[in-house]
C-alpha cells in the first residue's frame, strides 16, 4: 500500500509538471525510482521481472524517439519509473492502457500533441488495479 502511495503521488507530481511545462524532470524521476526500489526490495515484491518489465518499456518507447515523433528521453524515464511500478505482470496493460488514455485525450482536446506523463499515470495505476483484481 504503501508503494501505491508513494507512485499516486509522485505520478501526480510528474503529471502536473508535465501539463503545466511540457517537462518530465530528472531531479523527480530519478529519486523516486531509487525510494520506489527501496519500498518494493521492503514489501518483497521486487523482483528480477520488474528489471524485463523496464526493458520492454525502454525499447518500446524508444521507437517514438527513432522516429522524430513528439515524444522524449523524459518520456522513457518516467515510462520506466511506472515499469517498475507494474512490473512484468503488469506491463502490456500499462502501455496499452497509457495509449488509450492519451489517444482519448488528444480526441477530446482536439489537437496533434499533448504531455503523455498524465496517460501513462492512469495506465501504470490501471495495470495496478488490473494485476490486483
Amino acid at each position: 500500500m504503501i508503494t501505491l502511495s508513494f507512485f499516486i503521488i509522485v505520478s501526480i507530481i510528474i503529471s502536473y509538471i508535465d501539463i503545466k511545462k511540457g517537462l518530465i524532470l530528472d531531479k523527480v524521476v530519478i529519486p523516486s525510482f531509487a525510494i520506489l526500489m527501496a519500498l518494493k526490495y521492503l514489501e518483497s515484491t521486487l523482483s528480477v521481472y520488474d528489471f524485463v518489465a523496464i526493458m520492454i518499456v525502454v525499447l518500446l518507447f524508444i521507437m517514438p524517439i527513432a522516429l522524430n515523433m513528439a515524444f522524449g528521453g523524459g518520456d522513457v524515464r518516467f515510462g520506466v519509473l511506472c515499469a517498475l511500478f507494474v512490473g512484468l505482470e503488469g506491463v502490456g496493460y500499462f502501455v496499452l492502457l497509457s495509449g488509450l488514455v492519451h489517444l482519448v485525450v488528444l480526441m477530446i482536446i482536439r489537437q496533434k500533441s499533448y504531455p503523455f506523463a498524465p496517460a501513462m499515470s492512469l495506465g501504470a495505476i490501471g495495470a495496478y488495479v488490473i494485476g490486483v483484481l
